[in-house]
């Protein structure tokens, strides 16, 4: 039996998406096109973000179309013309992408600092964005996105949310939010699409350019299958909450098995589907080879493209020794996660970290 606890890398597709895409199949026309089969396939684009909006309680109009959170946040990221700050536990879609931004701290948990924040953004009133993930990749630490937004505001700064991990996760007030990226392959919707909505004034250049295609922000024809397994994943959105229990049984039988195992940010608020778990002096490859030979599959991170396990720039930002962030894991569960996984989890862990404490230790 095959065990899957990887959910902030991807999930799977909920059967009503699954559903809304085959039947946005049948749809031939180009949603740009006037004829009859064109408009068909914009109903779907226009219903879909219907219920976007609907989902984030704001006006249709401020929903954008893309490829995933990652285009959105590059948008924002690289088409901002001010002064830009991101914390220090960003997704690469951010933390790469503007050299001149400023990095706010955050502290050994993973929050960020707000009062670095409000002292960088007092500084520099004016054309102003701040970067702030509402629910960290890694860790699953919940950033005070309040606090946040009341000091943007103070210092009239644009406050931009990476929501990718949030949404069915946690509750925020979504329309007070000046923008936010979301990606559907993360709440049961398909990859390779996702949405920003921007709810205040904000002058951004185009990433990519031509027909002119959803306001002018995104060309390109619309990916309407994608798109209608978005809106219909949002409509049926699975609520995370349950998962607090298996989380607890998760880290209670790790730290039995080994009490030196540290549990990042486990001292702050964190969404109820991520332990971001340290075995120690094991490396995270080993670690991962070790699931993976017994069909579970967890992660070391943030997915990346190459597939290679590089060190967490979240963990060394909250202040983690580089040895200690190359030994973690990231188990991340979701709907169809059971007790029973999760004691397999905990027994190919204790197995692991048994077998390397009663090797023979080599003499110095």
């Amino acid at each position: 039996m095959k065990i899957y606890l990887d959910y902030n890398a991807t999930t799977p597709i909920v059967s009503a998406a699954r559903q809304a895409m085959i039947e946005a199949l049948d749809c031939l026309g180009n949603p740009s096109s006037p004829h009859s089969h064109g408009r068909v396939a914009r109903k779907v684009i226009e219903s879909s973000r219907e219920q976007v909006a609907e989902y984030f309680d704001i006006p249709s109009r401020n929903v954008t179309f893309t490829s995933g959170a990652t285009e959105a946040n590059n948008l924002v990221a690289k088409g901002f013309d001010g002064r830009v700050f991101v914390s220090a536990i960003e997704h690469d879609s951010i933390l790469r992408i503007n050299n001149a931004a400023t990095v706010i701290p955050v502290d050994n948990q993973g929050v960020i600092n707000l009062s670095a924040l409000e002292q960088f953004v007092a500084a520099d009133q004016g054309n102003t964005l701040v970067c702030v993930l509402a629910v960290n990749n890694e860790t699953g630490v919940i950033q005070p996105i309040a606090e946040v937004l009341q000091i943007c505001k103070k210092y009239k700064a644009h406050l931009h949310v990476d929501a990718a991990q949030a949404v069915g996760k946690i509750q925020l007030d979504w329309k007070t939010l000046p923008s936010l990226a979301i990606s559907a392959h993360k709440f049961g919707g398909p990859k390779g699409v996702g949405a920003i909505m921007i709810n205040e004034p904000l002058h951004l250049s185009a990433l990519i350019e031509g027909g002119g295609q959803e306001r002018g922000l995104r060309a390109g024809t619309e990916n309407t299958i994608g798109v209608a397994g978005m809106g219909a994943a949002l409509k049926a959105i699975v609520d995370f909450d349950r998962l607090q229990l298996l989380q607890a049984m998760l880290e209670d039988g790790i730290l039995q098995a080994c009490p030196d195992a540290i549990i990042f940010g486990k001292d702050a608020k964190r969404v109820a589907n991520t332990t971001a778990v340290a075995m120690p002096n094991v490396s995270s490859t080993e670690q991962l080879m070790h699931f993976d030979l017994h069909n579970i599959s967890v992660s070391a991170g943030s997915a990346c493209s190459s597939g290679k396990v590089k060190t967490s720039h979240v963990l060394t930002a909250m202040g983690n020794h580089e040895k200690i962030a190359k030994c973690a894991l990231r188990i991340s569960t979701g709907w169809h996660t059971t007790e029973t996984d999760i004691a397999q989890c905990i027994a190919v862990w204790a197995d692991l970290f048994n077998k390397r404490n009663l090797q023979p230790k080599s003499r110095a």
